[in-house]
């Protein structure tokens, strides 16, 4: 699901971490170790997708980059044919 030009999938990391700092307050505020420790794990499977994205992002912006050499050396080519 798209929501404007951002995809919510790609969010559930933010979401865990926000929902990971919450079981972790939760369960210091109720001395409650294991929903503690429960906030702390999904606190860092979130941060772990947020850097899967963040390479993601990266990998993407080298894909466009190359592309964009691609196009500029079929156009050398070209115009070295046409001369």
């Amino acid at each position: 699901m798209k929501f404007g030009s951002v995809d919510t999938k790609k969010l559930t990391g933010l979401v865990d971490k926000v929902a990971g700092l919450g079981k972790e307050i939760a369960g210091t505020v109720f001395d409650n170790d294991r929903l503690s420790e429960a906030g702390e794990a999904q606190q860092a499977k979130g941060t772990e997708k947020l850097k899967a994205l963040k390479q993601e992002a990266k990998a993407e912006a080298k894909d466009a980059k190359a592309e964009a050499y691609e196009q500029q050396q079929k156009a050398a080519q070209r115009a070295k044919q046409s001369a």
